[in-house]
Order: C-alpha cells, then structure tokens, then sequence
C-alpha cells in the first residue's frame, strides 16, 4: 500500500511540475520561422478566433497566401497570429485527426506559396478561391484551395468524387465531383 501511495505521489508531482502529457510542446519545423503562408484558404469562427483540424467552413476567411507566424504547436492545438493584422488564432486539433500534426499541418501552412499557379487556373476556380466558395464546375484543386481539405475520418482520400466537409459540429456539405469538377454541392 505505502508503495502505491509512493507511486501516486510522485505521478502527481510529475504532472503538477509538467503538466499533462496533452500540453506537451511538439517540434514542428515551423514554429517560430518568419515566412510561412496559408496553403489554402481558411475559414474561422472570427468571434472566437478558432479553427478545427476538421476544417469546419464557418463564415470567417483567412485567404490562402496570408503570412502568419506558428506561435506554438501542443498535442490539442496550434497557436498562429497574421503578421499583417497580429490578430491570434487557434487552431484545435480534433480527436478524429488521423495523419500526424505535422503533416496535417503541412497541408495547410508552408515557406512559399505559389500564386502562379492560381493565376493559372480557370476563371471559374479563381472565383471560388477568392470568395472561398465552391461552384458547380471548379477542379478539385480549386475546391481545395477555396475551402481546404476535407477531413480524413470523412474523406479519406481526395481522389474518391465525393468530398464531405462540417459547416459546424451538426451540419455537412458534400462535393460530388465527375471528371475531377464538381458536379454540385449537396446541403
């Protein structure tokens, strides 16, 4: 029993001295780099300044090719502020996140971005990317540019032609696709 008591003692010390294993710094290779951009659109809920890992399409846009600086980077979330405004944000990692954060995140933020290639794209899909929308027409590329990733526990790949992603915790959306343009969006 005394060994136990020990046990439990000095788990409790650890934790209070560490904090829980949840918090624990990640290294990402991005933290604290002076020039990172968003790789794709992103829409946050503005009044809280939050993102989810599941790419939940609230009204917010931050658009794809803003600077931002990665804060900090913990085992729940993702800390960035924009350069430009200095306005901070979260972004929660969602327990249905399947890839490891590092490469979620790569998929979202990087050095460079390329605006060539949006320059390259249809009318159509330029349109989309701007307002952050999708319309019957875009190429998947335009979609994901637009609105980002759809989430892995839903679309577990982007070649599949049907994309789901959450307006919110209770509400989807669902890009059907047919030769790698979208068909329609289904509410």
């Amino acid at each position: 029993m005394k060994q136990a008591l020990t046990l439990i003692v000095a788990v409790l010390t650890a934790l209070a001295v560490t904090g829980p294993a949840s918090s624990v710094e990640i290294t990402y290779h991005l933290v604290g780099v002076p020039e990172v951009y968003t790789l794709v659109n992103l829409h946050p809920d503005e009044g809280q300044r939050l993102l989810y890992s599941v790419n939940y399409l609230r009204e917010g846009l931050i658009p794809l090719c803003t600077r931002v600086r990665i804060d900090s980077v913990d085992r729940e979330r993702m800390l960035f502020t924009l350069i430009e405004s200095g306005h901070q944000y979260t972004w929660a990692f969602h327990r249905s996140l399947r890839d490891p954060i590092a490469k979620h995140l790569d998929r979202f933020f990087g050095k460079t971005c390329d605006k060539k290639r949006i320059e390259s794209m249809s009318r159509l899909d330029q349109d989309g990317i701007a307002q952050g929308k999708v319309f019957p027409g875009m190429t998947k590329d335009g979609v994901i540019l637009a609105i980002g990733y759809p989430p892995e526990h839903a679309t577990p790949t982007v070649e599949s032609n049907a994309w789901r992603y959450w307006k919110n915790r209770f509400n989807t959306i669902l890009v059907h696709f047919v030769d790698g343009k979208v068909l329609r969006v289904q509410d």
